[in-house]
């Protein structure tokens, strides 16, 4: 997971993967059948350990200011979780989509899907709450959410400095509510 997330999707071989992992290619192919299961067993894993638990945060009762500096903070950690890289692996594989195979881009579409969905009904339960005051509809706010943590996450992976970026994220939600 680690590999993919450091490196350019494009150019890591799987060659290299195995290197860097200790298991032969058989081995590898026996456990994943080709590439495209490993990178979507790799997606998978990164919903379960960093995914998931953000989208558990917006769907519990947080209020909305609260919720939404907790996914500032989350997306603009330095290594948003142990010693992982900058910048987060589902967005760069969102932005590698030539270089995935059929089971990884289902995947990746299926977690975009389900990003935008937890981001719209967010925003809809904030919204009935009064803490939402920005004149935008949900769904539209949810592609505004995403779009910001693009371009946070493009940002860390490039080198920019987290504090930095976590002003862009503040100044660029400060209209949400």
């Amino acid at each position: 997971m680690n590999s993919y997330w450091k490196e350019n999707i494009g150019t890591l071989s799987l060659n290299e993967i195995c290197r860097r992992s200790g298991v032969s290619k058989p081995g590898l192919y026996r456990e994943f059948s080709n590439e495209d299961g490993l990178m979507k067993a790799v997606l998978i894993r990164y919903q379960e350990q960093v995914l998931n638990p953000v989208q558990l945060m917006l769907n519990s009762e947080m209020p909305f200011r609260e919720a939404l500096d907790n996914l500032v903070s989350f997306a603009t950690s330095a290594s948003c979780h142990h010693e992982s890289p900058n910048g987060c692996l589902f967005i760069k594989m969102r932005e590698s989509r030539m270089h995935l195979g059929e089971a990884t881009l289902a995947q990746v579409d299926f977690l975009e899907e389900q990003g935008l969905s937890t981001f719209k009904e967010w925003v809809k339960r904030s919204k009935d709450k009064g803490e939402f005051s920005a004149d935008m509809s949900p769904e539209f706010a949810a592609t505004y959410i995403d779009a910001q943590l693009i371009n946070a996450s493009t940002l860390l992976a490039h080198g920019e400095d987290p504090q930095t970026v976590k002003k862009i994220l503040f100044v660029a939600f400060s209209m949400l509510g």
